[in-house]
């Protein structure tokens, strides 16, 4: 197989180190790598000149890394800068912080970003590198998204949920759920703002927040904040297509808006879910601390 290195591109002698560890395991080490992945990567990669360079790692049948766009649909798609992804492989960025500050983007299935740090270790040969930039590389960490799609509930399980109490008309307070409050300051917020400052938060904001929040009694209950047009907060569902949907659990919610619990930490944990545009969780963060009550939750 040919090398996948690419002149001007810092990248490139890492990317054929990762080639030549693939091509050096064993056929169990493979089959191992293979099933521990399952995945085909995207990697589009634009170098200081503004040249855009795509590397394809099929890890999912064969197991190689070739240049160019995988063959087929690929399972996720990761686009960066080459400073970016040299300073990804030698330690020097974390991944979640290269994410979070927009220098890593991630399309596709999220779950797989947290397993290219273990086909980076596992791929790259403990023989000598080919090059002065691929010696001083270390294993990737991880490009962990903040964010990763949580599966619609099937029609069974929606059918076998507990019913949950409803909130009064004009209302957003929901018995047996902590979130209520929360909710109930952010409206109160909301209701304070002038329109000026309403619109200055649509303009940054442009996304509608559907927040599926499960009780400690196992009940779910859902709010809705629309921050693109009218600007408010309400129980229930929204009407049109929310941009983004976020389940937690009632006290992690609580936790998240008090200020306990950060967001990145939340979905590590698998305590946060999400669904839709990934990059909107970015903004929650500030979302909440400039809705969030001034008062003690």
């Amino acid at each position: 197989m040919s090398s996948v290195d690419v002149p001007d591109f810092k990248s490139g002698p890492i990317l054929e180190q990762i080639r030549q560890g693939i091509a050096a395991q064993s056929d169990a080490e493979k089959k191992q790598t293979l099933k521990k992945v399952n995945g085909v990567f995207e990697l589009v990669i634009k170098n200081a000149a503004g040249k855009e360079q795509t590397w394809g790692l099929e890890l999912k049948k064969e197991g190689r890394v070739a240049l160019g766009k995988p063959e087929g649909k690929a399972d996720i798609t990761i686009s960066m800068s080459d400073d970016t992804f040299a300073d990804l492989a030698s330690g020097k960025l974390n991944g979640q912080k290269a994410f979070m500050s927009g220098k890593l983007k991630v399309k596709g299935n999220m779950m797989l970003a947290t397993r290219l740090d273990t086909v980076l270790k596992a791929a790259k040969p403990a023989a000598a590198p080919t090059s002065a930039t691929a010696a001083s590389a270390k294993p990737v960490a991880a490009p962990a998204p903040a964010l990763t799609s949580a599966p619609a509930p099937s029609p069974a399980a929606a059918a076998a949920a507990p019913t949950v109490p409803v909130a009064s008309a004009g209302s957003i307070e929901v018995p047996g759920f902590q979130s209520s409050a929360v909710f109930g300051q952010i409206k109160s917020g909301i209701d304070a703002a002038s329109a000026d400052q309403k619109a200055a938060i649509a303009k940054k904001t442009k996304a509608v927040f559907q927040f599926d929040v499960k009780s400690s009694s196992g009940q779910v209950q859902t709010w809705t904040l629309n921050l693109k047009d009218t600007v408010s907060v309400s129980a229930g569902a929204p009407t049109g297509k929310p941009d983004i949907v976020i389940s937690i659990a009632d006290k992690d919610f609580v936790d998240l808006a008090s200020g306990k619990l950060n967001g990145q930490k939340a979905f590590m944990g698998g305590k946060l879910k999400i669904k839709g545009n990934m990059m909107l969780a970015t903004k929650l963060d500030s979302v909440l601390k400039e809705l969030k009550p001034k008062s003690k939750l």
